[in-house]
């Protein structure tokens, strides 16, 4: 596989996992801009006017649209136009991809610290990994306004709220790629407590985020044919290749995390943690992963050099927000934060 860029999509600090892409076409949705540019309001009536379009039919199967269209009438616009402002003054020689990467790690940093509201998983392990579904997914919303912002999207326009349908769309993937990214539960929310394994939230962040980056680089070129098969068949491709590798990457995660567990209590084994880790939505990728090395656990310096920028970022908030947790940090727990502070520079 090319570690080629796509033409247009350029990112910041060290390479992430979009740098393993295939090179992308000047691919482009222009579908969309007529379906969604036709000023709908936030009701009943936005479902029905959108139903026609294949997209938005797939990702009505795994998510609320409802839900979803009432999570972005609480975005503050203006305090995203205010924020992708003061980013484009504090580094005005990047590129609204550059900018969007920048975007894509903070709210990776803010998710991964977000705890649970309710402590409604049982055992410890579950309580440690999993993060608060619809906080992160308010974050998630949020990050889609903030890339549209950076490519000079009127946030205000209508059209906004089609698009993030989209971009969930075509960024979360089909159904066989949700349920081995631990996603396929997204159709039942929102239910008070619910929960994400903090590595499957971090997919779902980057794979938006990534999702976006590509749809607005699409709607800004008029140079491709809108109703195009090539346009759709890329775009979705790109988003699934993403998904594939970075499930990889939630198994490294998930597996440091379980490390950062031991360290937390190391009167448990790996045996002890297991079934609760089953309890905290890990994916099925996962959940093998840490069967299959029980017996004899990866070393954390193996781990962390199979590890991507992109996820140390919100591995890191999580150990830290489980370091934290009873006030106290043993050393062991110091060690790894400290391993994967240094790996991957982070402050």
């Amino acid at each position: 596989m090319s570690d080629k860029l796509p033409k247009k999509i350029e990112i910041t600090n060290k390479p992430s996992l979009i740098d393993t892409f295939a090179q992308v076409g000047q691919a482009t949705f222009k579908q969309t801009q007529n379906l969604f540019e036709q000023g709908t309001q936030i009701t009943g009536k936005v479902i029905n006017s959108l139903s026609d379009n294949w997209l938005i039919r797939r990702v009505s199967g795994f998510l609320n649209l409802n839900w979803l269209i009432g999570a972005s009438d609480n975005v503050d616009l203006e305090k995203v136009a205010a924020s992708v402002n003061k980013l484009k003054q504090k580094y005005p020689q990047e590129s609204p991809s550059q900018i969007a990467h920048r975007i894509m790690m903070d709210k990776a940093t803010k998710s991964g610290g977000v705890g649970l509201a309710s402590s409604i998983l049982p055992g410890v392990a579950a309580a440690l990994l999993a993060v608060d579904l619809a906080a992160t997914m308010k974050l998630q919303t949020e990050m889609l306004y903030e890339i549209g912002a950076a490519y000079g999207m009127d946030l205000k326009d209508p059209a906004r709220k089609g698009e993030l349908l989209t971009i969930f769309g075509i960024g979360l993937g089909g159904n066989r790629l949700l349920k081995a990214a631990g996603l396929a539960f997204l159709r039942n929310v929102p239910f008070a407590g619910a929960a994400i394994a903090a590595s499957s939230n971090a997919t779902m962040t980057y794979s938006l985020g990534y999702a976006a980056c590509r749809f607005y680089e699409a709607k800004l070129d008029d140079a491709v044919p809108i109703n195009s098969p090539e346009t759709l068949a890329n775009l979705q491709a790109e988003s699934e290749k993403y998904l594939e590798t970075a499930i990889t990457q939630q198994s490294i995660m998930d597996k440091i995390l379980v490390h950062m567990i031991l360290a937390s209590h190391p009167e448990k084994t790996w045996e002890q943690i297991l079934p609760d880790l089953q309890a905290a939505n890990l994916s099925p990728t996962s959940l093998e992963a840490i069967k299959q090395n029980i017996k004899s656990p990866q070393p954390l310096d193996q781990l962390l050099n199979q590890l991507n920028r992109d996820f140390a970022v919100p591995l890191l908030a999580q150990c830290r927000r489980i370091s934290q947790l009873d006030k106290q940090s043993t050393p062991v727990e110091q060690e790894i934060i400290s391993a994967i502070a240094k790996k991957f520079n982070i402050s």
